[in-house]
């Protein structure tokens, strides 16, 4: 997508921050941040390096010159590590167990 439509989408999902991550990551424990990030696996990675340095999703995304992006939700694995997960694919779990947007007792 281009940036001006990630930086709508990044802004409608904003109320994920603090919610968990879906499924597989849900041991994660919660989203930290919405934000958008370039596309593709390699630039991803960077951008995470670059995001661990400067805590900055904007310096983190300096590097990048295409022009195609994704929205990602941030957080941390068990060892503290920042760590990432496409909206697409967080929205596409949740719309096939609706149940882990529940609050727990």
């Amino acid at each position: 997508m281009c940036y001006d439509d990630a930086i709508a989408i990044s802004k409608e999902y904003q109320y994920l921050v603090g919610m968990p991550f879906c499924g597989e990551y849900r041991n994660l424990g919660q989203v930290d941040a919405v934000v958008i990030a370039p596309s593709g696996k390699l630039n991803k990675s960077i951008f995470l390096k670059q995001f661990a340095v400067h805590q900055d999703a904007e310096q983190a995304l300096a590097f990048y010159n295409d022009n195609a992006y994704d929205v990602v939700l941030l957080g941390h694995d068990a060892l503290g590590q920042l760590t990432c997960r496409e909206l697409s694919a967080h929205l596409a779990f949740v719309s096939s167990n609706p149940d882990l947007m529940m609050q727990l007792d």
